[in-house]
């Protein structure tokens, strides 16, 4: 191809292309070796081409001059790594180039026989994305890419009438279809010699066309509805926090994540930004005087946002900021301790992916 720039060239362009993402990819010395490692030099090219709504094929066309055949087969190996997505109108395909997160940093950790290097890859991504530009791009706090969701089995204790989008089950029942993918956060931390006993394969659950997408492309497997339910199930036996798209409708993800791999709950873990997750409309508080200091809910919480009051051990303290609002603690507390209350405040999400997109551009200033 005789547009073809050096190899460095190209990952220069093509990580500028990404930066306008609505979260973008700020540069950084890892960001090119992670790159190179997954673009080769054609793919490389072509993706920084891309524009940033959905192209057709002859979109594509006219703005790399690539031939017809050679950019279906450029296409076809992007689209099974991750690199590019699909969706079709009336029929007809148009591509999206795919974002670092959520996006191709998480699709390269769903399989686990890739042919790629990916104890390299976990270390370089890792680091990139705990690194302090990726996280003040990614954790904006004005608009959170992902919120929590309640624990349904608190829900009876709570007065007010829950909305659909508060409720997993509901978002699942609401998108009618769906998969079940490794969890990549869980993923990444094996080969990193990091991860916890909580599990990696089909734990966490697509839904709608995203899940459409990634079991086409082999990156989740096909689930029923049932099924799906029955893992959200086992994800509150193991207290782990439900996480989601920031939007209202069409949720695309529902992951079950615990604090010590998760890239979200990181943000509130190891940056201590409170706002990196949307909490629930819900807080957690103690009753002290049923409350019998065992400690149960300390352990439970994924964000540490409870512990004992430093003064009197006896008392349990709920960090009012950090708390999400999950509910996992009052199904670990034997003692009926623990309720939901409401917030002072009702959060209202996005209604939808493009709002969401449209709100996390602006908070940018893209």
């Amino acid at each position: 191809m005789g547009h073809l720039a050096n190899k460095n060239e190209l990952l220069v362009k093509l990580r500028e292309r990404l930066d306008r993402n609505p979260i973008g990819l700020p540069e950084d010395i890892n960001v090119y070796e992670i790159l190179s490692i997954l673009f080769t030099n054609e793919e490389a090219y072509l993706a920084s081409k891309f524009p940033l709504d959905p192209a057709t094929l002859e979109d594509l066309q006219v703005v790399t001059n690539i031939p017809p055949g050679q950019l279906k087969e450029l296409l076809s190996s992007m689209l099974k790594k991750g690199l590019v997505l699909e969706t079709k109108k009336r029929g007809q395909s148009r591509f999206m180039l795919s974002m670092a997160l959520v996006g191709f940093f998480e699709f390269v950790f769903m399989r686990t026989n890739q042919s790629l290097p990916m104890k390299k890859l976990a270390e370089l991504i890792h680091d990139y994305r705990l690194g302090p530009k990726f996280s003040k791009e990614l954790f904006n706090p004005t608009t959170p890419r992902a919120r929590a969701l309640l624990y349904e089995t608190v829900v009876p204790e709570i007065k007010t009438e829950i909305l659909t989008f508060e409720l997993a089950t509901e978002l699942i029942k609401e998108a009618g279809r769906g998969g079940l993918t490794n969890c990549y956060c869980r993923h990444e931390a094996q080969h990193l010699n990091q991860a916890c006993d909580n599990p990696v394969e089909d734990i966490c659950i697509s839904l709608g066309t995203a899940a459409d997408f990634l079991i086409e492309r082999g990156f989740a497997r096909k689930a029923s509805i049932s099924e799906i339910l029955e893992k959200l199930s086992l994800a509150k036996e193991l207290g782990l926090i439900h996480t989601c798209d920031n939007v209202r409708h069409n949720v695309a993800f529902i992951c079950n994540c615990c604090g010590c791999c998760c890239c979200f709950l990181a943000g509130i873990t190891k940056h201590q930004l409170p706002n990196a997750v949307l909490t629930t409309n819900y807080i957690a508080t103690v009753d002290e005087n049923t409350c019998i200091g065992c400690g149960e809910c300390i352990k439970s919480c994924q964000v540490e946002a409870i512990k004992y009051n430093e003064t009197n051990t006896d008392v349990i303290n709920i960090d009012t900021e950090r708390c999400l609002g999950c509910g996992a603690c009052v199904n670990f507390c034997e003692q009926n301790a623990i309720q939901m209350l409401n917030r002072k405040e009702r959060i209202i999400p996005p209604s939808n992916m493009s709002e969401l997109m449209t709100r996390l551009k602006q908070d940018r200033g893209k």
